[in-house]
């Protein structure tokens, strides 16, 4: 019944029985003569008698529950004679109140001990996803969808078109086409029915007419299918071998087609039967086709392939109890929030209110249109009833003066509206008065520019003012989210939670995916509660896929249904694409509790998101979103924008578009973001890649308003200095980002030199992240880096704009290498000085390519790593303490690609400082059937980064009491021989012994060092070579001894900053002394890149190619990392009879301490055992020198990086050893000749490069 329109009924017998369809919204007024009238049913009435009649009258509501339209009927009774009823729209005159609400829930069913039949059909993919294989090596040879392909008729849409390219030479042959979805779980000894339509192309006839008969096709049930195809030559081309259906290890079963019943170019629906060999959780289809080797391409079409689940047992479930095994997450208290519900918590119960449908409360004695500007009458409280709005019609803009309340009552009821303005107070429940009804509202609008709510404001929506208040609080479903205390498998009806929750029946709920990257390959399911008992949650339909539930890691199942729903009308919201949802845009005041908000939010349009905090400054505090669920919706989730103290917990996200919980420009400190669930959350315009660590730039456009949108997260941190615990975070391009941003963007630019990215974490704990970093492969389920910046111009936009504080020139984003120095430092309190490590404690991350990618100074504390590629990329000043790092679950989903292998850790290669302590790695073996050399394609627990020469590793990585469970022993180091530098200096130093024990070497306790193949790393007679490892082993046999590295620079062949070709090898450095041979040479490649890293309280003896050069005329020594109390004797040969001026500074100023000029001495050991400032040359033209860092001392502050036991030296870039000889005959060549610049450079001939130090 619309505002237009009303029924009246006159009953031929005593009673008027009205039933309501789809559900009555409206006032009713009914009378009968002398008699009473009776009302029953879904209808609220009051009775009086008029002196003529008895007239009952009231209101009828939707009558919905979880927001699930019910019918609802009424009957209208008379004692005796007729009874009159009419219908209309709105609330009598002198209807005062909606009846106090009960929350009912509907019965749970029977739950039935068996999952009832179902089918899945897999044909509801996109037709072309489905991949042809044949044994020569073909794939995706003419596997094409209809409509599109050619040969397409209109009986084809939504078909799979597969053509097998056959010659008139050729075998017959096994041909294979295969989906990207896998089935449910197929258990052993059932029986499944598997059926699909199937035409011939009438093109098969031309030169076969017998093609119906020869053709013939089989299903095949395969297992891990990625095992069944085999890599050929070419990286692009698979087969999948010939009798592969019947190959146990991959089939679990077939059945062959009746092909007779293909008879003509129309559909026939084909199918067969097949008992499965064994239990498997990750099986797909394969449609197997076989043709004997005639001419000419054959097509085949086919659609609607179905696989018919039987009836089966319920599955017994195995219940873990914990979440984890080392760390600790957070949850919320399990107590429910006060709700009393008196008269002082309820608006809609307070007195002095008027009522919506009272004429007298509107200018001209008349309630306003749905079509016309409605603004409430200023000082007045006005109460909204169950029927006080027309669900027929679209309220234009509902405006709120800001001395004015718009109240609803706790009554079903239904707004369509475009605009509301929000000066005042619009208040639906208050934090202590939990709304109970299913209150629905609805906004409508196109998508335009313009504001139609309010200047800045934009359109179709909430706009909250400045001193407005919105206050939203339905329900309190607790817990919001919970996670699997069980595997879920395909086909179960049921999950098992590790939490109770009080969900309901007809309810909504995601159980979320649990596979690599979702985004590509979507296993998150919507399902519809049956029943609830406890933490088991029965539903429908079964699911397709299976969910990972063990105490390694588990999914979350997340609540979406809400009984009060925001949301954008779906026919412009949805349309052509549009994305243009609501959207609240508050700057006063907004609390949401218990809201459903879904088809919200405007894509690419800045402010409008689901819910905004703009600029409220510390205003936050009086803000909060929680227990509410944020679905399909198409930008963002829940905004912070110049906010502070604000509040977002126990919140749900499903399936949105960029990121979804968001600090908006880097300013938001004092947050609190806290126990919510952020799944499937896409990247806008494409996923941003790139290339190695740098990655790419992406930058401002329509398409894409935030660049840094390509790299969509669950949580978006651009200011760590906020409580952020508790949360989890499933898919994405990451899952927890933390971008650089040097200074805010946009509206709070002008806040430079205030630096976001330089902020410590408030609180980051208790966290977990699965799914994601998988798509850019240096990032990671935890990352921090990448840049977004104020582009300096259109012609160089690759750099950020240091000047201009206006925030308004476009952004850009790179999401690869960029770091970040945290310091404790902010608006007021400046003190750069200072420097913090940015912390993480109580950390989980799964099946990610980097469990954490970070380019910053990151201390992981507490850390769980499961099925990851490598659990972790470490930069900086880096520690990862008391961690668990599994190599594979018993997830059977964690072994697909891309992940394939997993690695422990990487160490980095030049200018890092990186700690493991109490860290156990567990199950890491070696992959079976890997032919290759390179230990990087191996499952490996240590690998170092080895493609540079310019960059070498120095003595910075270091592991304390590491523990191996479950490890081939062969595979705990990697060392990839490359013609590099940080090939040959890969060190590591096992503080403890206790990663080289596992090489059978015992240092009960005391350090020893894992250096690289070179047999420079042999530096005592005790180490031994670990050819798994292609690595070192040797223990410490002098206490002060430690790695050091030397900045080496031959000025002319070797300067500051060159970078040269690897292989460009222009001579070596090697030990003499202490034990080693005469005439054994443990040395390393001299190339034109500087830097040389070994141990200390050794000899180096350096000679430069005598044949294309000679010996250096001048040499510089930068101490880059020589402890305080090491040494190194560093010799090369000369000419006899050369002199020398040496001396050291430090930063080339003679006026610095640290200066020397060296004196000659005239014995090996004065020098060595001297105070570093003398020199020696012996008989034969060597010239020693001993190398300490002088500068150690003299410096005020100079700390080593320390964490639980383990210690990495500091580097010192700047004490300079001087040499520059002078000999009697030289040579100058053009070191560079094929340049256009040459390089000229002078070297001493005659030095005797084949006499080795007969000292030390």
């Amino acid at each position: 019944v619309s505002s237009q329109v009303s029924v009246s009924v006159e009953s031929a017998s005593q009673s008027v029985n009205a039933t309501y369809v789809s559900g009555y919204f409206g006032k009713w007024t009914a009378s009968a003569g002398q008699a009473n009238v009776m009302m029953r049913g879904d209808c609220f009435a009051d009775a009086t008698w008029t002196g003529v009649s008895y007239e009952a009258g009231g209101a009828c509501g939707k009558m919905k529950f979880n927001n699930q339209p019910n019918s609802s009927s009424s009957r209208f009774v008379a004692r005796s004679g007729r009874v009159f009823v009419d219908f209309g729209y709105g609330c009598r005159s002198d209807w005062l109140s909606d009846p106090v609400p009960k929350d009912v829930l509907p019965p749970n069913p029977p739950v039935l001990p068996q999952v009832q039949p179902y089918t899945v059909n897999i044909s509801e993919a996109d037709p072309r996803s489905w991949s042809y294989y044949t044994p020569t090596g073909q794939r995706n040879a003419g596997s094409l969808g209809c409509p599109g392909a050619q040969g397409c008729e209109p009986d084809d849409d939504g078909a799979t078109q597969v053509g097998m390219t056959s010659w008139g030479n050729q075998a017959p042959f096994s041909w294979y086409t295969l989906p990207n979805r896998v089935l449910p779980s197929i258990l052993e000894g059932i029986t499944y029915r598997i059926s699909f339509d199937v035409r011939m192309d009438v093109r098969n006839l031309r030169n076969r007419p017998d093609a119906y008969t020869t053709l013939k096709y089989s299903i095949v049930l395969f297992e891990h299918y990625e095992a069944v195809w085999h890599k050929a030559a070419s990286t692009w081309n698979y087969f999948i071998e010939d009798d592969a259906y019947l190959n146990p290890v991959y089939s679990l079963g077939y059945c062959d087609v009746d092909h007779t019943l293909i008879s003509n170019t129309t559909y026939h629906t084909a199918s067969c039967s097949i008992t499965a060999s064994r239990d498997s959780d990750h099986v797909v289809i394969g449609l197997r086709g076989y043709t004997p080797g005639f001419g000419d391409a054959q097509w085949f079409y086919f659609k609607n392939l179905v696989v018919h689940m039987p009836l089966t047992p319920v599955r017994q479930p195995t219940l873990i109890t914990k979440d984890s095994e080392l760390i600790t997450l957070r949850y919320p208290s399990p107590e429910f929030d006060p709700n009393p519900r008196g008269i002082i918590d309820c608006p809609h119960l307070q007195t002095g209110l008027r009522h919506w449908h009272d004429d007298s409360l509107w200018p001209g004695g008349m309630m306003p249109s749905a079509s016309s500007n409605i603004v409430l009458p200023a000082n007045t409280k006005v109460l909204v009833s169950s029927c006080s709005f027309s669900e027929d019609d679209v309220y234009k803009r509902i405006e709120i003066p800001s001395t004015s309340e718009l109240i609803f009552s706790d009554a079903p009821i239904t707004l369509h509206v475009q605009d509301i303005y929000v000066m005042g107070a619009l208040r639906i429940g208050s934090p202590t008065c939990r709304i109970l009804s299913p209150i629905e509202i609805t906004f409508h609008g196109e998508n335009i520019t313009t504001d139609t709510i309010a200047t800045h404001f934009g359109t179709k929506g909430v706009g909250v003012a400045p001193g407005g208040m919105l206050d939203i609080h339905g329900k309190q479903y607790h817990k919001t989210w919970a996670r699997l205390a069980d595997s879920a498998k395909g086909g179960d009806d049921r999950v098992h939670l590790l939490d109770d929750v009080n969900w309901e029946p007809g309810q909504q709920i995601v159980v979320s995916a649990t596979i690599l990257v979702d985004e590509w390959h979507n296993q998150n399911e919507i399902v519809t509660i049956v029943s609830v008992s406890g933490r088991t949650v029965v539903f429908t339909p079964p699911l397709r896929y299976h969910h990972y539930g063990e105490q390694a890691y588990q999914a979350e199942v997340g609540l979406l249904s809400r009984r009060i729903v925001l949301q954008g009308d779906f026919a412009d919201s949805e349309a052509n694409n549009a994305s243009f949802g609501g959207h609240i845009m508050v700057q006063g005041k907004g609390r949401f509790s218990g809201v459903e908000f879904t088809r919200m939010g405007q894509l690419n349009r800045l402010a409008r998101y689901p819910v905004h905090y703009h600029m409220i400054r510390d205003g936050g505090k009086d803000s909060y979103v929680k227990d509410s669920s944020f679905w399909h919706n198409f930008y963002r989730c829940v905004s912070i924008h110049g906010t502070n103290h604000a509040t977002v917990t126990r919140n749900v996200a499903f399936d949105i578009q960029g990121h979804c919980y968001y600090l908006e420009d880097g300013t938001e400190e004092n947050n609190e973001i806290s126990y919510n669930m952020a799944a499937y959350i896409h990247p806008i315009n494409r996923p941003i890649i790139g290339w190695a660590q740098a990655g790419e730039f992406m930058f401002e456009s329509d398409d894409l308003r935030n660049p840094a949108d390509a790299g969509a997260a669950g949580y978006y941190i651009t200011n760590a200095y906020n409580t952020i615990i508790g949360n989890a975070a499933s898919g994405g391009w990451v899952g927890f980002s933390f971008p650089n941003l040097y200074r805010p963007i946009q509206l709070n630019a002008w806040q430079a030199p205030f630096n976001p990215s330089g902020r410590p974490a408030l609180e980051f704990d208790g966290n977990t992240a699965r799914g994601s970093g998988n798509i850019f492969g240096n990032s990671g389920c935890f990352y921090v880096g990448g840049h977004l910046f104020h582009i300096k111009s259109n012609d160089d936009p690759w750099h950020e704009d240091w000047e201009d504080n206006s925030g308004t020139k476009i952004l850009g984003y790179q999401n690869g290498r960029v770091e970040r120095s945290t310091v404790w430092q902010n608006v007021t309190h400046p003190d750069l000085t200072r420097p913090a490590n940015l912390t993480f404690t109580n950390i989980k991350a799964s099946l990610c390519s980097m469990g954490v990618g970070d380019w910053s100074d990151l201390q992981v504390i507490n850390y769980e790593s499961h099925d990851n590629f490598r659990s972790a990329m470490m930069f900086g000043k880096s520690w990862m303490g008391n961690g668990l790092v599994v190599g594979r679950t018993s997830n059977p989903l964690s072994g697909t690609p891309p992940l394939g292998r997993t690695q422990g850790f990487e160490f980095y290669d030049t200018y890092t400082h990186t700690l493991l302590t109490n860290v156990t790695f567990r199950n890491f073996q070696r992959m079976p059937g890997l032919n290759s050399s390179n230990p990087h394609d191996d499952n490996r627990v240590f690998v170092c980064m080895t493609h540079s020469d310019t960059f070498k590793p120095e003595g910075m990585s270091a592991t304390r009491n590491i523990t191996f469970e479950n490890v081939d022993e062969s595979i705990i180091v990697g060392v990839k021989v490359q013609d590099t530098g940080s090939s040959r200096m890969f060190n590591l130093y096992d503080t403890d012994g206790s990663v080289v024990r596992h090489t059978g070497m015992d240092t009960h306790g005391e350090p020893a060092i894992i250096g690289s193949y070179v047999h420079w790393w042999k530096f005592n007679n005790l180490c031994i070579f670990n050819q798994d490892w292609n690595a070192y082993v040797c223990p410490k046999t002098v206490p002060e001894q430690q790695v050091v590295t030397l900045g080496l620079y031959l000025p002319g062949l070797i300067d500051y900053g060159q970078i040269g070709r690897p292989d460009d090898h222009i001579g070596e450095i090697s030990l003499f002394g202490d034990g080693i041979p005469r005439d054994e040479v443990r040395g390393i490649a001299l190339t034109r890149n500087s830097g040389v890293t070994g141990m200390s309280h050794v000899n180096w003896y350096m000679i430069v190619n005598d044949t294309m050069y000679g010996a250096p005329t001048s040499i510089e020594v930068n101490t880059i990392q020589v402890p305080n109390n090491t040494w190194v004797m560093f010799a090369t040969p000369y000419p006899i009879g050369t002199t020398f001026r040496v001396w050291s500074d430090l930063w080339n100023n003679r006026w610095l301490p640290g200066y020397y000029e060296f004196v000659q001495v005239y014995s090996y050991d004065a020098v060595r055992y001297g105070n570093g400032t003398t020199y020696f040359v012996d008989d034969d033209g060597i010239f020693y020198m001993k190398i300490v860092d002088f500068s150690i001392k003299l410096a005020a502050v100079y700390e080593n990086f320390y964490r639980d036991g383990a210690e990495i030296k500091e580097f010192n870039n700047g004490f300079v050893y001087h040499v520059r000889a002078t000999c009697v005959n030289t040579k100058t060549i053009d070191i560079q000749p094929s340049s256009t610049q040459p390089n000229p450079t002078t070297f001493c001939v005659g030095a005797n490069n084949s006499v080795r130090p007969a000292w030390g």
